[in-house]
């Protein structure tokens, strides 16, 4: 009777095992370390460094945003040598006013640095899942590909560790003489590399700065790797010599339709970090009070989050 219950019992577990294995197949195992809600836009945190942590969070509620690129660097709202202490207490208190925090902005571009390890940790413990990476810059003394070899086994490694961490390093394209200004040695550097733990935060502005109209087959050869994106604008304009000069979202060279139709095209959802590189105020930060700068700054994040809005709309994006 022990031996017929216990292959009874026996029998169940195989059948049940057997039912739940076989929905294996069925399972997503390959999903993303970032896993957060979709197009979620933010303030990059560097343009309200007056205020702390619960201040950011308020205003950024209060602005309509849905999150906060938080600066986690030397001289950001948190020093990295008190990521332990502080980026918890950070989180937490940007998430109680209503607010996410999917993203923060980074030093980190070396997996040996005794301070990566402990960041992406207490970040991903935090429930971050995209970081900026810091830039990479060519050595004159060696040529492009030597130094793109170099910046590749070090790229390798933060995805090692990223993977480690379920956390994204996203790098942006600046334009400069930086690694990735061309978007084409970017590619070189990431290819073959895991894009689910290291990849682009794709700049529009930066890219048009660099590749002029061919910025649309920039945007398609790293689509992959492409995990959130910065939003900024810019003209030339004439100063004795030409030079880049940012302005308000729509007002400048970027065209937002294009690039948001091929952004939908091509299956992007990430988080998008607001960039503010033009004046905030119409003189030094410090002659204002605190009322009157979180003032001007509304008027300002306000009128951009209008128009990302109103582009989403055009390209029949959805938030959330």
């Amino acid at each position: 009777m022990k031996e017929n219950s216990f292959n009874s019992r026996r029998r169940d577990f195989i059948k049940k095992s057997t039912l739940a294995m076989a929905t294996i197949p069925f399972l997503n195992f390959n999903v993303k370390p970032n896993s957060v809600k979709s197009n979620q836009i933010c303030i990059f945190s560097k343009h309200l460094h007056w205020l702390d942590f619960m201040g950011v969070g308020e205003f950024t509620k209060q602005l309509g945003y849905d999150g906060v690129d938080l600066t986690v660097r030397k001289g950001g709202h948190v020093p990295p040598e008190k990521v332990e202490e502080l980026l918890p207490k950070a989180v937490e208190e940007i998430k109680s006013a209503g607010v996410d925090v999917p993203m923060m902005a980074t030093n980190i571009n070396d997996a040996a640095d005794p301070l990566t390890e402990k960041v992406l940790k207490t970040a991903s413990e935090c429930g971050i899942r995209y970081y900026r990476m810091a830039y990479y810059r060519y050595d004159p003394k060696l040529e492009i590909v030597e130094n793109l070899d170099i910046f590749r086994k070090k790229a390798e490694k933060l995805s090692e560790m990223n993977a480690k961490y379920n956390i994204h390093g996203a790098y942006q394209n600046h334009a400069g003489n930086y690694v990735g200004a061309s978007i084409w040695d970017l590619w070189y550097l990431l290819k073959g590399l895991d894009p689910k733990f290291i990849g682009s935060q794709f700049d529009p502005r930066h890219a048009i700065v660099e590749g002029g109209l061919s910025w649309p087959v920039d945007m398609k050869l790293i689509k992959n790797f492409i995990s959130c994106t910065v939003m900024k604008d810019f003209v030339w304009e004439k100063q004795g010599k030409w030079v880049v000069k940012n302005v308000p979202l729509g007002e400048g060279m970027v065209d937002f339709e294009q690039f948001f139709s091929l952004y939908k095209k091509i299956g992007l959802s990430g988080p998008l970090s607001l960039h503010i590189e033009y004046p905030m105020f119409p003189g030094p930060e410090e002659q204002f009070t605190l009322n009157e700068k979180n003032e001007m700054a509304a008027k300002i994040l306000k009128k951009e989050l209008t128009f990302i809005k109103q582009q989403f709309a055009k390209a029949g994006l959805a938030r959330g």
